[in-house]
């Protein structure tokens, strides 16, 4: 059963092709049926209460701000992340958090790369994948971006100011489902470049089935 107290926050920059986020959004409506989904994004979409902020540039501290913004639309109790890039299990939004100042990470999380490497790589921890009580999530960020503007042009990699992982003072813990969530690495991307852990590479994963046929499927 999926949460009640939960508000599901999409974010994008609206750089991917428009077929692929169509269909990464249409299997996100799929998974979260009636649960309230804030959207926030760079261009107008038909989904969920959106929130276009225009094109404001793509940075990391600019997605933060994002996930500020819709998180800060939210009436529920937690909120959790949906990026644009990732495909999330049911399980993953019927997570029940015993606590509202912890940041809950989702495990496990695979990378999905095309091309020659055509495979799923686990990750560690991502952003995109955290459930996370509302009011603790907004002083958060709003403490690691204290100082900052409010939107940020220049990537880290043209010298733009390096964002690190949020920091929350009561830490981390994971949660994990049956089914891992996917998280597609395609060229329009923010990040290139990505940590992962090459030992663990797969081709198939339970329920999304081979990462060639995965790829094709939303990547053609």
């Amino acid at each position: 059963m999926l949460r009640e107290d939960l508000t599901v926050v999409y974010y994008t920059s609206c750089t991917e092709g428009p077929d692929f986020e169509a269909k990464i959004r249409a299997t996100l409506q799929e998974t979260v049926g009636t649960l309230p989904i804030i959207s926030v994004s760079h261009k107008p979409l038909d989904f969920g209460t959106n929130i276009c902020v225009g094109d404001v540039g793509i940075s990391s501290q600019n997605a933060f701000r994002q996930l500020q913004i819709g998180a800060e639309q939210a009436t529920t109790r937690f909120v959790c992340a949906a990026e644009s890039d990732f495909l999330y299990p049911r399980d993953y939004f019927a997570f029940q958090p015993e606590r509202t100042d912890v940041l809950y990470s989702c495990q496990p999380v695979y990378l999905l790369f095309g091309g020659r490497r055509g495979a799923f790589y686990p990750k560690r921890h991502s952003e995109g994948a955290m459930m996370v009580g509302r009011d603790y999530l907004l002083n958060a960020i709003e403490v690691m971006l204290t100082g900052l503007g409010t939107w940020n042009r220049v990537l880290e990699r043209d010298g733009g100011r390096p964002i690190p992982f949020l920091f929350v003072p009561n830490g981390r813990e994971h949660f994990y489902t049956t089914i891992p969530t996917v998280s597609f690495r395609t060229d329009h991307q923010m990040h290139r470049k990505t940590p992962f852990i090459a030992t663990g590479k797969c081709a198939e994963l339970p329920y999304w089935g081979s990462a060639r046929d995965l790829w094709s499927k939303y990547c053609g």
